[in-house]
């Protein structure tokens, strides 16, 4: 025997437990004791209590269950000694079969009774019952010589164990057999043929089940219900009966370099229901939890015909295939729990004092150590609210953790003046005035560097000082170690539910320039410049759309990106585009968009694109659709603005994009950098060796800066003019999509175009880049780009507020549908029942075709008032059904006639159709149906807005209030009065919270 240590379990000293230990050597056992010095502390030391020795190669231990103290021990020579612990010179109680040969196991019953196991003997059965009823602690006890009964000659007895709850039942196991006896037959229960016979223990939790394990480290649950059933009875016990365990785990406990295993330690868990652990290589304690899958009572037999077919047979057959008739057993986790010291060869469970479910270890190691450690559990259950608070419960208890309240706090755009604003002024036109100074960085000494558009982040010094705010996506591109643990507010309060939250609460919406000023307010850092952008982006096409100038020759080509109206009819396909759904053809659209390019008068006249181009008047609308046209006085301001900012290199950049070479050169030599005035001389070299096809010493260096220039600017101003060829600034990814689209639409030639256009927006597709947006459109090519960009931000706000716009109008998708229904559930999950209704409003509005057609069927009524006693709805009795929408009409009239103090007149008190009073408010007790005494209304002219939201807000404070539990009601202004202070129902006697519902 290695050592071993085991609780006993009914010996707990109030809330000490006890634990005895046998040490390596066998030649001592051992008493320990829990030591909790202070209860509310944890405490890994153990005392010794008591100790008794002088025993020769201990191999098996039990203790009595009912007799304290009492503790049976037996040796290699098949000594078996009984002593009481807790007296040191009490005497030993010695029983010895007819031959010596080792004792294999020992087990004690509550009713004094001792059941041992033996190697096999010649003329001596291996399973001995000994009675221990008159042992006395002070006598010799001579009298108890001979065993009271004995079973299975020639066999040698491996493992044995009473049953808890029937103490004349007891469990054996020999090298072939597993055997249930009654001590009150001659013959077993049942005898059933395993390997699995060492190591016999029961369930604490569940004494119908019990385990044992085989030579090979095999691992068996087996269910003695089942072993005990009916079918076996009439076999006889003589029979062998055959019956394979509820759980199987095949050489669990063995070393894969051996064939058999030594002296294993296997426990089940007085702390757990369904679960056991072992100790494996001396330092690790793996735990399996195990749960029931309850048997179908309602399982059917299928039901067969002379008609069925076999194929009908197989498939009944296959539905009640994971239907179990009988309970079975599965391991529902598997835990591993690395022990405080190395070389542990003996364990067991030792409950927590702080907690019920929570569990500890009492380890002994091969030095006869013993030490108690306590077990970090994991999580069982975690839920989320709507919110990203989340609740944990496990063993040791349950928590919730709370946000802090600036998460959940909003600030609305207009409550931070301070912040910077002159970039995303909603008063500016194009889209190219919105942004002079996208992908650009200013710091604080003058000096301007370039960034990126595609870029999700700028420079955080853009921001004011001492603001400390920085996004989630900034937060993870420093340089983070490893060791370092995030606060789970970093992380759930940067999740995009919380954002998706803040901006509802704000009003982020279809109002596209609101939407801009939302995001400046809540990242004034420009961290989601690509998605102000594209808004920005949105607000030009509505604006169109509304004018009427997207539209022309019955072809509606509102939301159309630049791929759109390059490529024509083919990307039209599967849309609606014109009033009665008819196909478009090549003429008809190319006439639509020449009409188009007509109403925009002037300014487009002056746009400069290749003059053998197929497609004039498609390039012309693509720079309108991008933003990227400008007359020559616009452009004069644009380049002088970016100037004044500083922002040389974009601006000169800027020039050479519309072929303006010589503009370049002046802007750089006006800088007060020496750098960019250098720079200037060497563009300059441009105009002496742009007719040249000579390389030169120039050319070369400029591919060189064209590779090392930090500034995308310059270096796409060295790249074109070292080769002439504006495929080369194309290829400068950090130049803003916009500003690349310009430059392919005014220089490519009409095949090389194409060719762009569907590698970018393979590109951005794939990527989900939002901003392209403005190349696919909100059309099927652009909810595909949605679908990459909700992939990679799961932001279905943004996704079903932008696919609002063109879906359904002209085309539906299913992807569509399925982000709307996710943002409409998120937003009534957080209460945001005004939110969403004004969304769904939205949504309605702009599926209006130009021709005013709604292609969303509005919802219908939710709520109806129907009378308790005629069960019809509280309503005026109309004379006639071809009056009613009249009247209707005339009722929309009179509540929206705030231009007079006029109220209704015709106020109901009762029911129209058979005079039931209606009910009374609970607060006021005036009738549901009366009106409130209101001083508001006195006060007001209808001819402010101001004026006509108050009124609108005073006729729904007289609107019914109903809880839906205890069915009382009141005007909404009493309930909305009443709740702001009370938890409980104004009724007497009634305890509803109404409101927390």
């Amino acid at each position: 025997m290695t050592g071993s240590i085991t609780r006993a379990l009914s010996w707990d000293n109030v809330y000490e437990q006890q634990f005895i230990a046998v040490t390596s050597l066998g030649d001592e056992v051992l008493l320990y004791q829990t030591n909790h010095e202070d209860p509310g502390v944890e405490s890994n030391s153990m005392s010794k209590l008591y100790s008794r020795a002088g025993f020769e190669n201990i191999i098996c231990s039990s203790y009595s269950d009912i007799n304290k103290g009492i503790v049976g021990v037996g040796s290699i020579n098949g000594n078996i000694s009984i002593f009481d612990i807790y007296s040191p010179n009490s005497s030993v109680l010695s029983l010895r079969p007819k031959q010596n040969r080792p004792c294999n196991s020992i087990s004690f019953s509550n009713n004094n009774l001792v059941a041992v196991g033996f190697d096999k003997g010649r003329q001596d059965n291996s399973l001995q019952i000994w009675s221990v009823e008159s042992y006395s602690l002070a006598g010799n006890n001579s009298h108890l010589k001979r065993p009271v009964t004995t079973y299975l000659p020639n066999e040698a007895i491996l493992s044995t164990v009473f049953y808890p709850d029937q103490n004349s039942n007891i469990i054996c196991g020999s090298y072939k057999f597993l055997r249930e006896i009654d001590l009150r037959a001659d013959q077993p229960i049942y005898q059933m043929a395993t390997k699995c016979t060492f190591g016999l223990q029961i369930d604490y939790f569940q004494s119908h089940l019990f385990q044992s394990f085989s030579e090979d480290g095999s691992l068996a649950i087996w269910d003695r219900r089942k072993l005990t059933s009916n079918k076996y009875k009439q076999l006889g016990p003589t029979n062998v009966i055959t019956e394979t365990p509820v759980l199987q785990f095949n050489r669990l406990l063995s070393d894969a370099s051996s064939r058999k295993v030594t002296n294993p330690c296997v426990r089940y868990s007085t702390v757990r229901r369904g679960e056991f652990a072992a100790v494996f290589n001396g330092d690790l304690i793996r735990r399996w939890q195990t749960d029931i899958v309850p048997s179908d009572d309602n399982v059917v037999e299928p039901f067969r015909t002379k008609e069925s077919s076999t194929l009908q047979s197989l498939k009944q057959q296959a539905a009640q295939l994971y239907k179990p008739k009988e309970e079975s057993l599965f391991v529902s986790l598997v835990l591993d729990t690395k022990t405080d010291y190395e070389k542990v060869v003996s364990f067991d469970y030792s409950p927590d004092i702080t907690s019920h479910t929570s569990t500890n270890f009492v380890c002994m190691r091969q030095s006869g150590t013993v030490f108690r450690m306590p077990v970090v559990e994991c999580i069982e259950a975690l839920d989320f609210n709507p919110i990203n608070e989340f609740s944990i419960a496990g063993p040791e208890g349950t928590a919730t953790n709370f946000l802090d309240k600036q998460f959940l706090e909003v600030t609305q755009p207009n409550d931070q003046p301070g912040l910077p604003r002159q970039r995303h002024r909603s008063s500016l036109g194009r889209l190219g005035d919105l942004t002079l100074n996208d992908g650009l960085d200013k710091h604080d000494d003058g000096t301007v560097t370039s960034s990126t558009v595609d870029d999700e982040s700028l420079a955080q010094s853009n921001l004011p000082h001492g603001d400390k705010r920085y996004s989630f996506d900034n937060m993870f591109d420093e340089d983070i170690p490893l060791n370092r643990f995030l606060d789970s507010s970093d992380i759930i309060g940067n999740d995009i539910c919380v954002t998706i939250r803040k901006r509802a609460q704000m009003g982020y919406g279809v109002d596209c320039d609101k939407n801009v000023s939302i995001l400046d307010t809540l990242d004034a850092g420009d961290n989601k410049l690509f998605l102000k952008n594209t808004w920005k982006w949105l607000t030009l096409a509505k604006k169109s759309l509304d004018k009427g100038t997207m539209i022309s020759e019955g072809i509606d080509l509102g939301y159309q990106g630049v791929l759109g109206i390059w490529k024509g009819v083919d990307e039209l396909s599967g849309q609606v585009r014109t009033s009665k759904g008819e196909p478009i053809s090549e003429a008809w659209m190319s006439q639509a968009v020449k009409s188009i390019i007509s109403l925009k008068g002037q300014k487009t006249a002056g746009i400069s694109i290749p003059s053998d181009s197929e497609k004039k008047a498609q390039r012309k609308l693509c720079l309108v659709v991008c933003g990227w046209y400008f007359t020559d006085t616009e452009f004069e301001e644009k380049l002088q603005t970016l100037i004044k900012q500083g922002y040389y290199e974009k601006a000169a950049g800027w020039a050479v994009f519309h072929g303006d070479v010589p503009k370049a050169i002046e802007i750089l030599a006006r800088a007060k950098s020496e750098r960019l005035r250098l720079i200037a001389t060497a563009v300059a070299g441009y105009l002496a060796y742009k007719n040249s096809h000579v390389n030169s010493p120039w050319k070369d260096q400029c591919r060189k800066m064209a590779l090392e220039l930090d500034d995308p600017y310059l270096r796409a101003i060295f790249a074109f003019i070292a080769d002439d060829d504006w495929w080369d600034v194309l290829d400068e990814s950090a130049l803003s999509l916009r500003e690349r689209l310009g430059v392919a639409l005014c220089f490519l030639s009409d095949k090389d175009l194409g060719v762009y256009l569907n590698r970018i927006a393979d590109s951005v597709v794939a990527r989900g880049e939002l901003e392209g947006l403005t190349l696919t459109g909100i059309t099927p090519r652009g909810i595909d780009l949605l679908q990459s960009y909700v992939d990679r931000t799961t932001d279905v706000q943004t996704a079903s507020l932008m696919a609002s716009f063109a879906c359904p109008r002209y085309f539906t998708d299913p992807r569509i549908t399925h982000w709307t229904d996710c943002y409409r559930s998120l937003l009534n999950s957080w209460g945001l029942f005004g939110v969403r209704a004004k969304f769904d409003v939205a949504r309605t509005k702009l599926s209006k075709t130009f021709e005013g057609q709604t292609t969303i069927k509005a919802a219908p009524k939710q709520v109806y008032l129907q009378c308790n006693r005629c069960n019809k709805n509280i309503s005026k009795v109309k004379s006639s059904t071809a009056n009613n929408q009249a009247m209707l009409k005339q009722q929309f009239n009179k509540l929206n006639n705030y231009n007079t103090n006029v109220r209704l007149t015709d106020i109901i008190n009762a029911c129209p159709h058979c005079g039931a009073p209606l009910p009374r408010c609970s607060i006021c007790l005036l009738s549901l149906g009366s009106e409130l005494p209101l001083e508001l209304d006195d006060k007001l002219d209808g001819g402010s807005s101001s004026n006509v939201a108050a009124r609108i807000e005073n006729r729904f404070k007289e609107w019914f209030s109903f809880c839906l539990t205890c069915n009382h009601g009141c005007h909404a202004y009493h309930a909305e009065e009443w709740f702001s202070k009370h938890y409980i129902c104004p009724v007497p006697d009634c305890n509803c919270r109404c409101n927390s519902k």
